[in-house]
């Protein structure tokens, strides 16, 4: 699923993949309410991305990772609701360095330090992936 979720993320964004961070949070069937009703079978999914990409991009990008993630876990998709959570790239800090602005990413990356660079570029980080 973190494999797919990062693929999709890259494609629809053009974001390199070093951005994408994924985290699964296991809860107890206990802790899950739909109505006031204990909900069965329902996955959330919640992703922090940076504003800046269209309308259209961001329901690409719901709707593919909504699709993937039904296939590889068996849960129907009207039980997979997903939330995609728009923050200024200002807000976010990554690598002890403020985000860049979606399109900016190649200038950012020339910005790093040699060090991080080389550690960014060890996560499979070449100019052909750093697709803007």
């Amino acid at each position: 699923m973190a494999e797919a979720i990062t693929r999709i993320h890259s494609e629809e964004t053009g974001a390199p993949t070093f951005f994408v961070q994924v985290v699964f949070e296991e809860r107890q069937m206990a802790d899950r309410f739909l109505g006031g009703t204990r909900a069965s079978g329902q996955m959330w999914i919640r992703a922090d991305i940076r504003a800046g990409r269209t309308d259209a991009q961001r329901q690409k990008l719901m709707l593919r990772i909504m699709r993937e993630v039904s296939r590889v876990t068996g849960v129907r998709e009207d039980a997979v609701w997903m939330y995609l959570c728009n923050l200024a790239p200002t807000d976010m800090i990554e690598y002890g360095h403020v985000l860049p602005k979606p399109g900016d990413e190649a200038a950012w990356f020339e910005s790093l330090p040699a060090s991080l660079k080389e550690y960014l570029t060890s996560l499979g980080t070449t100019k052909e992936t750093l697709k803007l």
